[in-house]
């Protein structure tokens, strides 16, 4: 037992770090949201801050994996929480709208930072056996900071104010850097140079290391589009949800809030059965059929008529998008070594920043050119052909490696 809490003590503190880091987020979403709207009354202001984490994406993704595989994780994690809390505290002081917006981007920079630090830290950290259990609490721990963090935000502005939520919220990521000073240091002493020159020529010779790198891992490149497609469809769909729910199925705005709940609760479910469980899943399985069923949930609710069909689609959906998402991402931290893992996972970041703007700025445009349930229908039947495709290729993933052990026993038996 000893030796077990040992183990896990580091584990633990940074899955604290991060789980705050969560809550901050959530608090952040909402609270900014409530903050906009009441000081703009302009829906498209709200909607704008739907798109500024892609662009900052864009525009870090290509060079940012360069400064992470080279520097110290922790200290960049560390670096990050602080510059955002200092960022979100001045946003109650600042009157134009450009103001908050131009603040709003470097947070999101800051992000865009913190977010691959994390996940390359976390293979330093976690040992490869521990990694599916880690990543199943982390996935509990991310729907906890869906449902509380928005309650509390809401909580905060009742009894608070605006600037008070927002200041608490900053809190939320000093107090998360504060934890993560108690983790080691560890990271690859690979250099950074000084010169501009040499700064652009390691770059392009990063581009062309991750080049290499994904040429060679065609499988977890073919994974990664497959996932990548199903899950940025997803957020098109998300975007459409409100109308589509309330304009096509007939529900209250309460029986919207309750279904989002129930969606929450479905999640929270999937991530903590994973936890107790993670052994005994297979990590391809857990990607290919756990992809499928959400994604059957997805079709079940495009063709819903009520509040109880579209109820069970987003009951299926939550549970099995917990699975999908743990699998994929212990699938992600065991395809990349960690010395590139911040490279690779920021140029995938890049294109997958803009494919997220192309198709959600895409399925608004046809909601307002066709009928909204035409759309949601077309996207979930292509969420499913996605998820099919995947589960496929994850299938014949797992026999091949399952063979590849068996004849590597027989041959040990035979020596």
């Amino acid at each position: 037992m000893r030796k077990l809490n040992s183990e896990w003590k580091f584990p633990a503190l940074l899955l604290s770090a991060v789980g705050i880091s969560y809550i901050g987020d959530f608090i952040y979403l909402v609270s900014l949201n409530l903050f906009i709207f009441a000081k703009t009354e302009s829906v498209a202001a709200v909607a704008g801050l739907w798109l500024i984490g892609p662009l900052a994406g864009i525009v870090t993704s290509l060079w940012s994996g360069s400064l992470i595989d080279r520097l110290n994780k922790k200290t960049i994690m560390m670096i990050t929480d602080i510059m955002r809390a200092l960022l979100v505290a001045c946003i109650p002081f600042l009157t134009e709208l450009w103001m908050i917006y131009t603040i709003l981007f470097a947070v999101s920079l800051c992000s865009s930072f913190f977010n691959p630090a994390s996940s390359a830290y976390t293979v330093q950290l976690v040992p490869k056996e521990q990694r599916l259990r880690y990543n199943s609490i982390s996935s509990v721990l991310t729907t906890g900071a869906l449902v509380i963090g928005p309650a509390i935000a809401g909580a905060l502005v009742h009894f608070g104010s605006y600037n008070f939520a927002i200041w608490c919220n900053a809190g939320s990521f000093l107090l998360s850097a504060c934890i993560l000073s108690f983790l080691p240091s560890l990271y690859d002493k690979q250099g950074v140079s000084s010169s501009y020159s040499s700064k652009i020529r390691l770059m392009i010779n990063d581009w062309r290391i991750v080049g290499d790198f994904l040429k060679k891992q065609r499988l977890f490149l073919t994974t990664y589009i497959l996932f990548q497609m199903i899950m940025t469809l997803a957020i098109a769909l998300d975007s459409q949800e409100v109308v589509f729910t309330q304009t096509i199925i007939g529900l209250t705005e309460s029986q919207y809030s309750l279904l989002v709940s129930i969606t929450g609760i479905g999640y929270l479910t999937g991530s903590l059965l994973l936890a107790v469980m993670a052994n005994k899943f297979p990590v391809p399985y857990l990607i290919g059929f756990a992809s499928t069923l959400f994604s059957l949930g997805y079709g079940i609710y495009a063709f819903s008529h009520s509040f109880f069909s579209a109820c069970i689609g987003f009951i299926i959906l939550g549970f099995f998008s917990s699975f999908a998402n743990t699998g994929f991402q212990t699938f992600f931290q065991q395809s990349i070594p960690s010395n590139k893992m911040g490279r690779v996972g920021a140029t995938l970041g890049f294109f997958q920043s803009i494919s997220l703007i192309v198709i959600i700025l895409f399925a608004s445009f046809l909601s307002e050119w066709l009928n909204v349930k035409e759309v949601v229908i077309g996207i979930s039947l292509f969420i499913i052909c996605f998820a099919v495709t995947l589960n496929v290729l994850m299938y014949f993933y797992h026999n091949k490696k399952e063979n590849y052990h068996k004849d590597a026993k027989q041959k040990e038996l035979a020596h």
